[in-house]
């Protein structure tokens, strides 16, 4: 993969107001991109830059990401395939807590229960049964929304890519969650519990932690490129300053959305 056009896809992006010359080049990317779909977007951004900049900049942004995932044009298709596949397995599996659809998209071929002793679950573990019902729910509504993509015409897999990303970073955390539901042994409390900590050494954790997780964003931020690991580090930092009730700066927070982390 050429990084260096990935890096000016990028640079493009972060320029809120391009100049005509700018946005040629940006579609000129378009094109190296994707040469069979953009070439109409391309041929029209040499006549009319201005009025493209919406077309050039959104389809930009998908092949930025489709890159940052480390995916070439070629290896996008299979990429969506194997999401999908594991997705509908798990949609095969209803949760039990979850209503019975009339019709549904893919056939459920057998019912989830949760464990017998449910009720004898430390919260957080029971938190994983309803969290996942939850979880389930959307991935569902993601991939009905992805059979309607496709059956658009002109569709290609490079639009579905951000659904297919999405589909599987959810299948991914659902099925981690249900191995820890279901793997959780109980075990009779023979241990004295630790001390508390002292709310002095707590407030030095979480000052720490802080300053950590601020630390990583700035220095994560300041990459020339993202890939999924920087990308993992970026969400995981907000997760911890949001934990903590912080707040993130406004030229930070569009910086992270521009990426398509939540904030």
């Amino acid at each position: 993969m050429d990084q260096i056009l990935t890096e000016k896809i990028g640079a493009f992006l972060s320029v809120e107001k391009p100049t005509d010359q700018q946005i040629i080049e940006a579609a000129t990317m378009l094109l190296q991109c994707n040469p069979a779909r953009e070439r109409g977007i391309y041929n029209s951004a040499l006549k009319r830059p201005q009025s493209m900049l919406a077309w050039v900049r959104a389809d930009l942004k998908k092949y930025y990401r489709i890159r940052l995932r480390g995916l070439t044009m070629d290896k996008v298709e299979p990429y969506n395939t194997q999401a999908v596949s594991k997705v509908r397995q798990t949609l095969s599996q209803r949760p039990e807590t979850v209503e019975k659809e009339d019709t549904p998209q893919v056939p459920v071929l057998g019912v989830r229960g949760r464990r017998a002793d449910h009720d004898q679950l430390p919260e957080d573990i029971q938190d994983l049964w309803d969290q996942n019902a939850e979880r389930w729910k959307k991935i569902r509504s993601l991939h009905n929304q992805l059979l309607l993509m496709v059956s658009k015409p002109g569709y290609q897999p490079c639009d579905g890519n951000e659904l297919c990303h999405a589909l599987s970073e959810a299948d991914t955390r659902l099925r981690k969650d249900y191995e820890s539901y279901d793997s959780y042994v109980i075990h009779e409390n023979t241990e004295v519990s630790p001390a508390p900590k002292d709310s002095i050494q707590v407030f030095t954790d979480n000052v720490k932690t802080i300053q950590n997780a601020r630390t990583a964003i700035s220095r994560t931020l300041s990459r020339k490129t993202q890939d999924e690991a920087s990308l993992k580090k970026l969400r995981d930092a907000v997760a911890t300053l949001k934990s903590l009730n912080q707040a993130i700066k406004p030229a930070t927070a569009a910086k992270l959305k521009a990426l398509d982390i939540d904030v």
